[in-house]
């Protein structure tokens, strides 16, 4: 085989921040690996601290999937910090290229991995690139730090607005044009809309779905996003174009209130965590994130209010409002369902697990049959879809899984008929209670008869017994509701003759912890007793 006969793989990678400043920097790195030979492109929008970015991932799986007599020479890459996020998976990338001969090839900075000296020099630059982003991180934090104290914006601004010397301002920059009638709305205007909108229609969900509607994006496209994985793979003949590299990357990672690189286009949680924003009501955020980097709720965040006053577009008042829609949808079984269709709830959500890697299922897909209207839903391993490791790959029905399953609970009513058994006749005595009766005990230990001390006894004697009372009832109804368990589980009749999902969701988390599910069978239910 000639030399003109071998190929070049590459990869790419730009942070979320570099393409939020500059939409063609992913490009622009692409073009110099083109420029350089390379055909089929790997690529990520990701941070380099990232384990599992998906394009890397994939990078990895096709050089192991490579035949033997496979004709290509070379990985080629700008700089050696945008493949390495850390030595464990840049040492597993170049365990694969070398088991198949490929050469890994840095445009801007040639390292040499065939000598000890070149493997110890890569090895110093890794701990080097390890230690700035440690350091980069400290420096952001005391930044961050140093604007709290002085009560200034943060680095970013939600839709809507901008930061200008250090302060929020509205973004009357153009946004949208409606063709139809040729008018022209700002980010700031948009954003004003999407408040009008979530006010009619009273949930972040609807007001989704709404808004996806009426700028172009139909529901049953944006329902699918779930479904949809992007391989992060630009082939050899593929033009380097952004609607080129949209069609390439994974929906989800680019939903939300994001543009211009992924457009307009509104989720669910992008929604509610936009609209809980305390910057829309005059106020600055801070400490937002909990140690383990992820968001707090919106009920833990910490708030300077009053810093922009003159530019807010809701209340103080509406934005307490505002949460407390959303607390109450929480409790709303039909809150989350776009339509309001009972037939659409999950009721299989968080309850099946991966035999293989003991993951979490998730639907993937929904379809209605033409012949008798019926919802079929598909489940997959949630490992599987975000990296494509797992090797159960195969999907499940909910028609499948409510068959096995209910299956397996009648074999074991007798079993589940222990549950009803297990039912406390005595009430358990909550935190609150404990702290009632300690305080009664204090007062009582107190010598003397003060009719203040008399009169609190007295009041915390009621609070127990209200509490009792209490418990006594919610003791009879979780009786009431074992009693239909048994009786659920003993025949299957009784189990299809529940039309309400929701009953059938609180009647599976009442019996089972999790099914168990290998190569689309289920192989174990684990119930809870």
């Amino acid at each position: 085989m000639g030399s003109e006969d071998f190929e070049s793989w590459g990869y790419a990678r730009v942070s979320s921040d570099e393409q939020a400043q500059d939409t063609d920097a992913l490009l622009k790195q692409m073009q110099r690996l083109r420029d350089a030979g390379v055909g089929k492109i790997f690529f990520d929008i990701d941070k380099r601290t990232k384990h599992d970015r998906k394009g890397l991932l994939n990078l990895i799986k096709a050089v192991q999937e490579l035949p033997v007599n496979h004709n290509i020479k070379f990985l080629t890459f700008t700089r050696l910090d945008r493949v390495a996020a850390s030595q464990v998976i840049f040492y597993q990338l170049i365990s694969e290229l070398q088991k198949k001969n490929i050469k890994p090839v840095a445009l801007d900075d040639p390292f040499d991995l065939d000598s000890v000296g070149g493997e110890l020099t890569v090895d110093i630059r890794l701990d080097v690139a390890k230690h700035e982003v440690k350091m980069l991180g400290l420096r952001i934090r005391k930044e961050r730090e140093l604007r709290r104290k002085a009560k200034k914006s943060n680095f970013y601004a939600p839709f809507g607005y901008k930061i200008e010397e250090d302060k929020y301002v509205f973004n009357h920059d153009p946004c949208i044009c409606l063709i139809d009638n040729q008018q022209e709305l700002s980010v700031v205007e948009v954003a004003q809309f999407i408040l009008k909108i979530f006010y009619q229609v009273g949930s972040c969900t609807r007001t989704a779905k709404k808004l996806n509607e009426l700028f172009g994006i139909s529901s049953k496209c944006s329902q699918k996003y779930v479904g949809k994985s992007g391989n992060y793979l630009i082939d050899e003949d593929d033009k380097l174009t952004q609607k080129t590299l949209n069609k390439k990357v994974d929906n989800k990672s680019n939903a939300g209130l994001r543009y211009p690189y992924s457009g307009l286009r509104w989720t669910t949680t992008g929604i509610r965590d936009w609209l809980t924003n305390p910057v829309l009501a005059g106020g600055t955020p801070y400490d937002t994130l909990k140690e383990n980097g992820t968001k707090k709720s919106f009920d833990d965040i910490k708030v300077f209010w009053n810093t922009h006053d003159d530019r807010t577009l809701i209340t103080f008042q509406q934005h307490q409002q505002i949460k407390d829609i959303i607390r109450s949808n929480r409790k709303n079984a039909w809150a989350s369902h776009g339509d309001g269709d009972p037939q659409k709830l999950n009721i299989f959500q968080g309850l099946i697990c991966c035999a293989k890697c003991n993951a979490k299922f998730v639907k993937v897909a929904t379809y209605q049959s033409k012949k008798d209207r019926r919802l079929k839903s598909y489940y997959q391993c949630t490992y599987y879809l975000k990296t494509g490791m797992c090797q159960h790959k195969k999907a499940i029905t909910n028609f499948d899984l409510e068959e096995q399953i209910i299956e397996c609970l009648v074999q074991e009513a007798e079993r589940l008929s222990v549950l009803g058994e297990q039912t406390n006749n005595s009430v358990t005595e909550s935190k609150e209670l404990l702290e009632l009766r300690s305080q009664l005990q204090t007062l009582e230990s107190i010598p003397g008869n003060n009719p203040a001390i008399e009169t609190a006894k007295e009041e915390l004697r009621l609070q127990i017994a209200e509490l009792l009372d209490t418990g006594e009832q919610n003791n009879q109804a979780q009786l009431i509701n074992r009693e239909r368990i048994i009786s659920a589980f003993s025949s299957r009749d009784f189990w299809q003759s529940i039309q309400n999902p929701v009953d059938k969701k609180r009647l599976l988390r009442e019996c089972i912890i999790c099914a168990v599910v290998d190569e689309g069978k289920v192989v174990d239910v684990k119930l809870r007793i």
